[in-house]
């Protein structure tokens, strides 16, 4: 909730109210305000505006200016001064004139406005085994699924962080569609027993609580790749009949050879991205198995080369420039073996940003994004890379559409914690800290953040702060040296001298 000029921005409630009475404000108009708010004190620029309001559809600078008219006229004399316009950069909110702020956005999420295009949110499936450990069986039933539906450029996907927040939740329909931003929900689950498997589903308009679509398919274990094209094309079907199956065909992932090995890949895949230094070991050690299967494997290839790049940047390694080497001789051969995977395009443009090849990085992540527009992931190291490379504008732009397409994603520490480095490259400590601060609030345990927290507290000349932040950094990192992360950061190099400049300043040893 905002309070600012005689006004109140209810978040939660979507009303703007002026001395107890509601003030009328459309949806797109609402939105730019409470975004412009979320933003308060830095230029927010029109491009940035326009992808975070009107992520899915292009629209004129003409809709941009007629919102921003709309608030101006709503807010009334009392809202004067509060929005300014900078000439060829965009607008800014005088932060000094905000009362207050309370329950936090990371706290209480703003529902995203419902995407223009057809769009789908697919909920984790129930896992109907008698082993509730086959719990991975069914989750990677709904990653295939939702990789498949998110390669169809006329279809908006909510992204499985977001979506996998819902596991063992009571089911409700307008309220998933209401908080993800889609019109439609696919709830389903699979039964394995023995060498069968079924797979129910239901479609549900979430506008309506209609259901559009339900059926079960039965088929051996070796028959699971069928089975998951057969619900993927059922879901297109019910969603948009005019859609050719050719179009669904070139959606799919490359399959393994090997059941053994994909089942390796499903044990493996919430590890990886559970970006904790244990799982990240047992990650490794599943894909090893699933590659000593499959030498050719390109997403178990992908994936190992993640984990060994997670290895070397967030310094859970005594060799980050040998794993990170390693890492990108296997995204490259994953990518030599399959070229249109988006997710293993994705890591390999995210290995060349930590090796510092940023133009390079940069088509392989365009490529991805291409390929998969909804791929949050994809986004989101698109916006670590323009961090990378010093283009903040742009990767504020990235992260926001990171969040459009994961709202409620476990992840979106990380977005929190790269808008904060994003600030600290353009000098605004201010807001480096408390961007990184949020993100650190939403996952504690991630101590890698503390690297640039302590530095931009440093540089913001708050030391008692940055001493005390020293501390926990070297606690989670004993034997921490400049020399170590200088090694390990891929940021500029004008960036890391400012970030080695403040853990200089509070003591933290050469080498």
């Amino acid at each position: 909730m905002f309070e600012f000029a005689g006004h109140t921005l209810d978040i939660e409630r979507g009303r703007l109210q002026r001395g107890g009475m509601e003030v009328s404000l459309r949806p797109k108009s609402f939105a730019l305000l409470n975004y412009m708010l979320e933003h308060a004190g830095r230029v927010i620029s029109k491009d940035e505006l326009v992808e975070a309001i009107w992520p899915d559809i292009s629209v004129s600078d003409d809709s941009l200016t007629q919102c921003m008219k709309d608030i101006r006229k709503a807010l009334g004399p009392e809202g004067e001064g509060l929005i300014r316009t900078v000439m060829r950069r965009g607008y800014i909110i005088d932060e000094g004139k905000l009362r207050s702020h309370s329950q936090p956005v990371a706290s209480t999420p703003v529902a995203p406005a419902i995407s223009e295009k057809a769009s789908v949110a697919v909920i984790p499936f129930d896992n109907l085994s008698d082993d509730p450990g086959q719990d991975y069986f069914a989750n990677g039933i709904v990653e295939e699924i939702i990789a498949a539906l998110s390669r169809l450029k006329w279809l908006f996907v909510a992204a499985y962080g977001s979506s996998a927040t819902y596991k063992d939740q009571s089911f409700d329909a307008a309220r998933i569609a209401r908080e993800l931003g889609v019109r439609y929900v696919l709830k389903g689950s699979v039964r394995k027993a023995g060498d069968r498997v079924r797979i129910s589903g239901q479609l549900i308009d979430g506008s309506t609580g209609t259901q559009l679509w339900a059926n079960r398919f039965d088929g051996n274990l070796e028959d699971i790749f069928d089975l998951q094209d057969r619900v993927t094309e059922s879901v297109v079907g019910a969603i948009q009949p005019s859609i050719l199956s050719a179009e669904v065909e070139r959606s799919r992932r490359k399959r393994p050879e090997s059941l053994d090995a994909y089942d390796f890949v499903l044990r493996a895949f919430p590890l990886v991205w559970s970006l904790d230094r244990q799982d990240n070991t047992l990650a490794c050690g599943l894909l090893d198995q699933a590659l000593a299967i499959e030498p050719t494997y390109a997403l178990a290839l992908s994936l190992k080369a993640w984990c060994l790049e997670q290895q070397a940047v967030y310094s859970w390694t005594d060799n980050p420039a040998e794993q990170r080497e390693e890492g990108l001789r296997l995204a490259k051969r994953a990518v030599a073996l399959n070229s249109d995977d988006p997710l293993v395009l994705a890591v390999l443009g995210a290995a060349h940003s930590f090796a510092r090849d940023f133009e390079i990085a940069e088509a392989h992540l365009e490529r991805a994004r291409t390929l998969d527009p909804n791929s949050a992931w994809a986004w989101m190291r698109s916006g670590w890379l323009n961090v990378y490379r010093e283009q903040t504008e742009t990767a504020f732009q990235q992260f926001a559409r990171f969040t459009r397409l994961s709202p409620i994603d476990p992840m979106n520490y990380i977005c929190h914690i790269g808008i904060g480095a994003a600030h600290f490259v353009n000098g605004d400590y201010r807001q480096a800290i408390e961007s990184t601060r949020k993100g650190l609030s939403q996952r504690p345990d991630a101590h890698w953040a503390l690297r640039q927290l302590v530095s931009a507290l440093a540089l913001e000349g708050r030391m008692d702060e940055a001493r005390r932040e020293r501390e926990n950094l070297i606690a989670a990192y004993p034997g921490l040296t400049i020399a170590k992360v200088s090694e390990t950061l891929p940021f500029s190099e004008n960036t890391l001298a400012r970030i080695v400049d403040g853990l200089r300043a509070v003591g933290v040893p050469e080498f």
